[in-house]
């Protein structure tokens, strides 16, 4: 991935760390991240991997063979408490 590693915070960075040692627990398995965020922190790693879709509700991106998920906060929030 040759995104400008300055601009990010350390996010990708700190993605890639994270999906190393997640593959390590289960080596043979696939291992997927899911991340509910609030809109402040959702559009914020919209903009650290060049997504400006505006309309946008869920994206991922695949690290060293690891997919990360980020969702609105909304999406997980719109059944609960109903059965």
């Amino acid at each position: 991935m040759a995104k400008n590693k300055e601009s990010n915070n350390g996010l990708i960075e700190r993605l890639a760390f994270l999906s190393e040692e997640v593959s390590k627990i289960f080596p043979q398995g696939k291992s997927v991240v899911v991340y509910s965020l609030k809109d402040q922190d959702f559009n914020f790693v919209k903009a650290q991997v060049n997504n400006f879709d505006n309309l946008t509700t869920q994206f991922k991106i695949d690290i060293s063979g690891m997919e990360f998920i980020f969702l609105k906060d909304e999406l997980l929030n719109t059944s609960e408490g109903k059965s």
